[in-house]
């Protein structure tokens, strides 16, 4: 039998396919610490990961108490903290902030995707999807995932940060950037420095497109947030959409991949998915459950607590595995299974919950409904190529494949 004792947290293979670890937990540990790492405690089922997630004033989002870099807990080197210098300072923003603050800066985000945006959003999500599968060669093996779930959410973020399009390639750096300083530091110090600088760039970009959108107002996302009836200093401007750059690129390239990875292998599934539209937004949540692109959150305790019966002393950092809460059998009926009938996948945990739901999870939805809808139409047929198995890169937070090599006709 599996036991918690046969995984380590940040083991290369756990990291890529955690699931046995999260069953073991779930069974044995549900309330585990390890001292892995910083030192955490990882919350695995799926009723304590919703209790800590609504206790906001016991699990706090503002983790900065405890981590050194402000989203890492590890300690910069001398040389990537000059480089950061030149960037954005670190303060609490957004999702790592709790009450009024984090009021405030959903309010000035929802603002940005009124119905009318979002329509907008919908036509270009069109637009990209029909323009990359005009690109995409037919009857012959293609990586779908880099030629098309990278590059379509890739845009899109860049789209709503106002980034021209030929800087593709500066909006995927960013986003790589900027989930490499939610991890543990690279092996090499020039990997470390290459990521800082990266991340300078980004906050030095936003710093002059919110200039101009002072300036000179658009039609436009980032005029909408500079515009915000809201008393904002520039940093926690630069903050937020550094936020909604890992939110908007890298969950949405990781559900898209999910989706298709998981129906390819299912003929009769995409038989069905042809004629039936409403199907396709059940696929869509099934993935969202089972492949959740976000594997997990942190908290704080702001307090002496008990979760799940075990005592947790304050200030202890908290691992809450929305993931593997997705996959709680005592939540879902056969949780570990795809089951594109099953009714109640939408309680699923992929975009949080209550005052933390993420504000984006409307717009990844209509991304990745409408990127499937357009593949079905446009081929007869989708297979995996030839001798091809997808593999999961080893990533703590992050749940994306390495490749997807299909062939379409």
């Amino acid at each position: 039998m599996t036991s918690v004792d046969d995984f380590k947290l940040l083991d290369p293979a756990t990291l890529a396919e955690p699931y046995e670890f999260w069953s073991a937990l779930r069974e044995s540990a549900p309330i585990h610490h390890t001292a892995e790492g910083a030192g955490f405690t990882i919350v695995t089922r799926y009723d304590d990961v919703v209790t800590a997630i609504r206790d906001t004033e016991t699990f706090s989002n503002q983790i900065s108490r405890r981590f050194k870099g402000g989203m890492s807990p590890y300690e910069d080197s001398a040389q990537v903290k000059e480089i950061l210098k030149d960037g954005c300072p670190y303060s609490d923003a957004l999702a790592f902030v709790d009450g009024d603050v984090h009021a405030k800066h959903r309010r000035m985000i929802r603002r940005g995707f009124t119905n009318t945006r979002v329509r907008e959003l919908d036509e270009y999500i069109h637009d990209v999807v029909h323009r990359l599968l005009d690109e995409m060669p037919f009857g012959e093996p293609v990586d779908f995932w880099k030629q098309f779930c990278v590059r379509l959410p890739v845009l899109m973020i860049g789209h709503i940060l106002g980034v021209d399009e030929q800087h593709e390639q500066d909006v995927k750096r960013w986003a790589d950037a900027q989930v490499a300083r939610f991890g543990e530091p690279r092996e090499t110090e020039d990997e470390n420095i290459s990521i800082a600088k990266d991340l300078v760039d980004f906050h030095q970009y936003l710093y002059r497109e919110l200039a101009a959108r002072r300036a000179e107002p658009r039609d436009d996302f980032l005029s909408d947030l500079v515009n915000a009836e809201e008393e904002t200093t520039e940093n926690e401007l630069v903050l937020i959409c550094a936020q909604l750059l890992v939110a908007g690129a890298e969950s949405s390239t990781s559900l898209i991949g999910s989706m298709v990875n998981e129906i390819v292998d299912r003929p009769e599934l995409l038989e069905r998915l042809r004629h039936d539209e409403y199907l396709v937004k059940d696929v869509v949540e099934e993935t969202l459950r089972t492949e959740s692109p976000i594997k997990l959150v942190h908290r704080i305790t702001t307090r002496d607590t008990v979760l799940g019966g075990v005592e947790i002393p304050a200030d202890t950092v908290c691992m809450l595995m929305i993931a593997s809460a997705n996959r709680d059998d005592a939540m879902f009926e056969d949780a570990a299974v795809f089951d594109d009938d099953r009714r109640d996948a939408k309680r699923h945990l992929a975009f949080g919950m209550g005052a933390h739901l993420c504000s984006g999870a409307e717009l990844a939805r209509s991304e990745a409904r409408i990127a499937l809808q357009a593949l079905l139409e446009r081929t007869t047929s989708i297979t995996r190529a030839p001798g091809h198995t997808s593999e999961h890169i080893p990533n703590l937070t992050v749940r994306a494949l390495r490749d997807l090599k299909l062939v379409l006709r």
